[in-house]
């Protein structure tokens, strides 16, 4: 590579790819529901050809090829699919074969492979037609009233099984990072003085660098509003931002505006 923003797209797929510790997944499988392909590993050529393969033009011949020659083996194996099918529906009743017959009147297609159905299944989830081999379908059930779940649907699923797991795995994280600050940080009473730093683009030259205030309120995520005996303090602080003091200077009472507040600040 020449230059280096023509390697960003590989960095970005490596990151991608790679194991989070907080969602338990990668984020390319949490996003799509399966693993990201990498290289001619993954693809469907055979072993013997991934090796002489060094150019773009040289991959796409192979499945050139396999384009032309698919239709072939498709029509053979939907024959022998409907062949199996036939031998199915010959056992079912008379309804059943009539309304098969007004579904191939109408030709009804695939929603996978587009090709047209005998609209014997259908899926289970979407309702849409679908072949046998077009979707995933249980061991155990066969013929016309087979059970197919087309893999659209399927795919769907397990995206949202990926995502509803790393959504788990972060709010576990979530508690896991607040637990381990209140342990580390515990909490602080109402009423006692704290010393804030002063930042040192709002502090002039003559300045004090701290600031003795006290805790005023205190809400659910453990921030807390303070007050000195010129007023409150505009914003809300954590308890890291406060370093306590070693005695109370200042009362809560004697901080104006003080008896305004109903449990949040104004």
């Amino acid at each position: 590579m020449k230059t280096w923003p023509e390697g960003l797209r590989l960095i970005q797929s490596k990151k991608n790819r790679a194991l989070h510790l907080g969602i338990k997944t990668s984020p390319y499988e949490a996003m799509f529901g399966t693993a990201q392909r990498i290289g001619l590993g993954d693809s469907p050529l055979t072993e013997d050809l991934c090796p002489s393969i060094e150019t773009e033009e040289e991959l796409e011949q192979p499945f050139n090829a396999g384009t032309n020659n698919g239709p072939e083996k498709e029509d053979k194996e939907e024959s022998n699919q409907q062949d199996r099918k036939d031998n199915d529906e010959n056992q079912t009743n008379d309804t059943s074969e009539e309304t098969i017959e007004k579904k191939d009147n109408k030709k009804v297609y695939c929603v996978i492979c587009e090709k047209e159905s005998s609209g014997a299944h259908k899926c289970s989830v979407c309702g849409q037609f679908v072949h046998a081999i077009c979707g995933s379908y249980s061991e155990d059930s066969e013929g016309f009233g087979l059970k197919v779940t087309c893999n659209l649907c399927v795919r769907k699923n397990r995206i949202k099984i990926e995502r509803n797991g790393s959504k788990s795995s972060q709010e576990q994280q979530a508690q896991k990072m607040v637990s381990l600050s209140n342990s580390r940080l515990p909490a602080v009473d109402i009423g006692t003085n704290v010393v804030v730093r002063v930042p040192d683009l709002d502090r002039g030259r003559l300045a004090p660098r701290n600031v003795l205030a006290v805790v005023v309120d205190a809400n659910s995520s453990g921030l807390y509003l303070l007050g000195t005996e010129e007023g409150l303090l505009e914003r809300l602080y954590a308890f890291n931002e406060l370093t306590t003091a070693d005695n109370n200077f200042i009362e809560a009472q004697m901080c104006p505006q003080v008896h305004y507040l109903s449990g949040q600040p104004q």
